[in-house]
C-alpha cells in the first residue's frame, strides 16, 4: 500500500502535545478561498516553480519531452501546466533547485520508519505524529494503516481534519488515534460551500459522531469578512459546546498570508492576497465572544 505524501516536518510544538512529526497528505475534496497550502489540493504531485532562485539557464526547456516549458518573449519561465506530465525530468536537470515536485508516494513502512527517527523527542517531551494534509481522510486506507503502526510503536497520535468525508473512513481512522483536530468553517451550509466548494452538514454530523469517541478540538479560521460574524462564531460555539466532555477548546486561528508564495510557485492567482490578516486586539474580542458561549478558547494552535 502506497500513499500520497506531500511533505513531512519535524520538531513541530503545534498541532498536539510535545515535540511532533507532522505528515502532509496529498489531495483535499476542499477548495477554500483562504487556503495556505493549494500544493497539497491535488491528488498527484504539482510541479513548483521557485522563480527568484531560476538563474534562467534554460536547462529545463531543453529537457522537457512534453515542450512544456519555454521562455517568453519578456525572458520568463513560462510553464504550461495543461501539457505538463509531472515526469520531473527538468527538476532533475535544474542545477538551481527553482523546480520541485510537490508530493511523491510513500509504502507505510517506509514513512513509519521515518517518523520514528524522531521517537526519543517524542518520549522525551510526550509528543509525537500528527497526520494532516490535504485532507488524510481521502487516504484513509493508508493513514490509518499508518497510525496503526504507530500506535504499536507506542506513539501518541492525532489527525487534523476538515470532516468532509463517509463517515465509515473517518471512523477506521479515529480507531488509531489519541487526538482530533477538526476544523468548522462556517456554520451556514450555503455560506460554507461558497467559502470552501462544499457543504458543511457532512462535516457537522461528522463532528457529533467523532466527539463521541476521541477527544476533539474544534479550530475555526478567523478569515474577515467572511466567517467572523458574531452570528456565526457564536452559532459554532453553541455547536461545540453541545458537543460533550470530549471537547477539550475551541481554537481560533487567525487568517495569515504565509501561503502567497505557494500560490506563486504554482502560477495561480491567491484571491485574498489583498486580505489584512486580523490584530491581537480583535482576536481577543472574538475570544471573548466564543468563551461566553462556556467554552474553553485559545488563539491560535
Amino acid at each position: 500500500m502506497k500513499g500520497k505524501v506531500y511533505d513531512i516536518q519535524r520538531f513541530a510544538i503545534h498541532d498536539g502535545p510535545g515535540i511532533r512529526t507532522l505528515v502532509f497528505m496529498k489531495g483535499c475534496p476542499l477548495k477554500c478561498l483562504w487556503c495556505s497550502s493549494p500544493q497539497t489540493q491535488k491528488s498527484l504531485p504539482d510541479l513548483l516553480y521557485i522563480e527568484t532562485n531560476c538563474k534562467l539557464c534554460q536547462s529545463c526547456v531543453e529537457a522537457c519531452p512534453k515542450e512544456a516549458i519555454k521562455l517568453s518573449e519578456e525572458g520568463k519561465i513560462q510553464i504550461d501546466r495543461h501539457l505538463c506530465n509531472m515526469c520531473g525530468q527538468c527538476v532533475e536537470v535544474c542545477q538551481n533547485q527553482a523546480l520541485k515536485l510537490a508530493g511523491d508516494e510513500r509504502t507505510v513502512e517506509e514513512l513509519h520508519q521515518d517518523v520514528m527517527k524522531d521517537s526519543p523527542f517524542y518520549r522525551r517531551s510526550g509528543g509525537g505524529v500528527t497526520i494532516g494534509g490535504g485532507e488524510p481522510t481521502m487516504q484513509h486506507e493508508f493513514v490509518s494503516a499508518l497510525l496503526k503502526e504507530c500506535k504499536k510503536s507506542f506513539i501518541h497520535t492525532a489527525l487534523e481534519t476538515c470532516g468532509y468525508t463517509k463517515w465509515e473512513d473517518l471512523e477506521k481512522i479515529l480507531d488509531h488515534i489519541d487526538l482530533l483536530y477538526f476544523d468548522i468553517k462556517h456554520m451556514d451550509s450555503h455560506i460554507h460551500k461558497k467559502l470552501t466548494g462544499v457543504p458543511n452538514e457532512i462535516v457537522l454530523e461528522n463532528a457529533k459522531k467523532a466527539s463521541k469517541m476521541r477527544p476533539i478540538i474544534i479550530r475555526i479560521p478567523i478569515i474577515p469578512g467572511y466567517n467572523d460574524s458574531e452570528e456565526n462564531l457564536l452559532n459554532t460555539a453553541k455547536f461545540a459546546a453541545k458537543l460533550g466532555e470530549n471537547l477539550l477548546r475551541i481554537e481560533l486561528l487567525p487568517f495569515h498570508k504565509f501561503g502567497t508564495g505557494n500560490y506563486e510557485q504554482l502560477g495561480k492567482e491567491y484571491e485574498l492576497k489583498d486580505l489584512e490578516p486580523p490584530n491581537e486586539e480583535y482576536m481577543k474580542k472574538l475570544k471573548n465572544l466564543v468563551e461566553s458561549c462556556g467554552v474553553k478558547v485559545q488563539v491560535g494552535g
